[in-house]
Parts: structure tokens; sequence; C-alpha cells
């Protein structure tokens, strides 16, 4: 069965704090808690939702709903691993020599390093999705 891609319950990518996200997952997680043709959910991030849905459609089965709980905009929050991984290749970019023994260590990432993985997402194995629409009636989200 195919997986079901929702931004239903998507909180908006204007809430930056990693708590604040953590708290309306909890929130969703009640939703489908509260359900009795729900019995699990798996929490994941990538930076390509389309290409993940994929890969969950084939390696995960038994969830039918992928739903969008954030999308943290590109290097928006401060301490997010993203970030970290840029900072750490801007540092080491050049390589690392070794003083004792004269060798170069050199660094093999692309500038900038990888993609953002700024999508948050919930899978879910809701047993009827047929219902669950792909946008909350009425917002617009202009990265979809």
């Amino acid at each position: 069965m195919p997986l079901k891609l929702t931004h239903y319950y998507r909180i908006p990518a204007a809430v930056i704090t990693h708590h604040a996200v953590i708290g309306h997952l909890r929130e969703v997680l009640n939703v489908f808690a509260s359900r009795d043709n729900c019995s699990k959910f798996y929490i994941g991030i990538t930076g390509d939702l389309e290409r993940r849905r994929k890969e969950h459609e084939r390696l995960r089965p038994e969830f039918t709903l992928m739903c969008v709980i954030h999308a943290e905009e590109a290097n928006m929050v401060e301490d997010s691993f993203h970030n970290l991984e840029m900072e750490a290749i801007r540092r080491f970019r050049s390589g690392v020599l070794n003083k004792e023994t004269n060798r170069m260590l050199t660094c093999a990432n692309g500038v900038p390093g990888s993609r953002a993985k700024n999508w948050l997402y919930l899978l879910v194995d809701q047993q009827d999705v047929s219902d669950v629409p792909f946008k909350r009636p009425g917002s617009v989200w202009d990265d979809t």
C-alpha cells in the first residue's frame, strides 16, 4: 500500500525552538494515541521528503501515513546538526597536519557538506488514511 504524505499536522516554520517543536510533536502523537486504528509510530528527519517516503514505503510497509511535523528553515536554528557539520567542514576544509609526523589528513567533504536535513516527520500505521488531507484547509505552504 502507498505511504500517504500529509502536511496536515505541520507546525509553522517560524517556530524555531526545538522545545516548541517537541511540544507540538507530543500533541500530534497524542492525537494518534487516542485512536484505536493506530498502534505504532516512527520519528525521522530528512532533506528530501519524497525520496524518504519512497524508501519507507519499501522498507517499512507497516506504516501508512507520513506526517510532516516541522520544516526548519535552512540554517535558521543555531544548534542544528547541519550548522555543526558546516562549521566543522569550514574549520577543517584545508585538512589537518600532524606536527609530529608531518602527515596531512585531507578533507573529502564537498563544500558546504551535505544538504540540510530540515524536515522532521512522523510515520504512523493508521489503518485508513483515505480521509487525511494533504494540507490543513486554509494553510498555505510555499515550500511544498
